[in-house]
């Protein structure tokens, strides 16, 4: 019966267990590993569980290269597909943007659109793509672009409570707000101030479209999450409609008080890869991961940060890297009700082999990714190639 060996690599395998250098692992005809044994000189190959991302929201901008130009969902997301498998991510929840902004460059038809383009795809993709919905709260159609989400889709594994409103920018000020934002969607300061100031009648309905959306959620048993929560209040209030996650709390006392609940806190790889947030005074992950308010890390907008956030994080901090490597794995995969990721011995393989470049501190080259077992990407490499195993 067929085997597979990979030869020469330092295993990271998760769930705090040692590290293993100069290691092979040798796997059966159905990707089980059967053993992790002494193994060649590792040198700068890595084998570790593979990332799976809660929050991936970088299609309006890869559906819009130019002014002019609009690509449709399925030919982004093929495109998409490879390059997170080649940064080592099994499971991807896509951002599905319930809202009409076309400021931001959003029209409130493509989440349900991504939804059905997802579900005709997934089949055929190396990555498990699943549905991150973000409900914006102050939206008249947003409940409606909910269900059509929905509707179209039974790959929703996740939805997230959003809120526009100048009181709930992830800036301090409403100066900063105006200038980030218009310089990220392309218009003048003034139509940011339109955006964020939203009118009374419209923040009386915020409260009802939450409980909405919470009841929704709750009904069709899918995880539930909070959105740039600044303060300990806005953590209870999301808690108490059943959100369970927090993702992107903007401070420290936020962060605190949503893992004394037993809340999952996400906070962004760029961040804890560039060692700093777009938002200034907001919360470093390296901050949050070294007091132990952080378990999970996401994409957020690049697919490459998942690589090598662990790592810059290990360094940068006293976490060290078998533990880190969790807040990309094990830990959202919990978020899911996914099983471990570790790399264990009979279990099925889900990991991603990855070159870490000596010229580039923080870049990794992907080379291989399997899930469930199964390789689902690979590439020819003049220094490494995955053999059958010997006899």
């Amino acid at each position: 019966m067929a085997q597979t060996v990979i030869d020469g690599v330092t295993v990271i395998p998760g769930n705090g267990r040692p590290i293993m250098r100069d290691a092979a692992v040798l796997l059966d005809a159905v990707g089980t590993v059967i053993e992790i044994t002494e193994g060649a000189p590792a040198d700068d190959l890595l084998l570790v569980p593979a990332a799976v991302d809660l929050h991936l929201d970088n299609l309006v901008q890869r559906r819009r290269p130019r002014a002019t130009v609009s690509l449709d969902h399925e030919a982004v997301i093929t495109v998409l597909d490879a390059e997170c498998a080649a940064a080592g991510i099994s499971t991807v929840c896509v951002a599905a943007r319930c809202e009409h902004s076309p400021r931001k460059g959003i029209d409130i038809a493509d989440a349900a659109a991504l939804a059905a383009a997802v579900e005709k795809l997934a089949p055929y993709l190396c990555c498990d793509w699943r549905i991150h919905a973000r409900v914006e709260l102050t939206d008249d159609g947003a409940m409606e672009s909910l269900l059509a989400v929905l509707a179209a889709s039974s790959r929703v594994a996740l939805i997230s409570m959003i809120e526009t409103t100048a009181a709930r920018s992830r800036f301090s000020s409403v100066a900063e707000t105006r200038k980030f934002y218009a310089q990220d969607w392309g218009v003048s300061e003034a139509e940011v101030e339109a955006v964020f100031n939203v009118h009374a009648a419209q923040l009386a309905l915020v409260d009802e479209r939450r409980k909405e959306v919470a009841a929704l959620a709750l009904q069709r048993e899918i995880t539930l999450a909070s959105h740039d929560d600044r303060t300990p209040e806005h953590i209870d209030e999301a808690f108490e409609f059943g959100a369970r996650v927090a993702e992107f709390p903007l401070t420290m006392e936020a962060a605190r008080r949503a893992q004394a609940l037993g809340m999952h806190v996400v906070l962004g790889a760029p961040n804890a890869l560039r060692g700093r947030s777009t938002s200034s005074g907001n919360v470093l992950a390296a901050d949050a991961v070294t007091a132990g308010l952080c378990d999970v890390l996401c994409s957020d907008y690049l697919p490459s940060s998942l690589q090598s956030a662990p790592h810059a994080l290990a360094r940068s901090t006293s976490v060290p890297a078998s533990t880190t490597i969790d807040l990309i794995s094990s830990n959202p995969a919990a978020v899911l009700g996914q099983s471990s990721m570790a790399i264990e011995i009979g279990k099925p393989l889900t990991a991603s082999l990855r070159r870490v470049r000596r010229d580039a501190r923080d870049a990794h080259v992907g080379i291989a990714l399997w899930r469930d077992g199964r390789l689902v990407f690979g590439r020819e490499s003049p220094a490494f190639a995955i053999t059958p195993a010997a006899g």
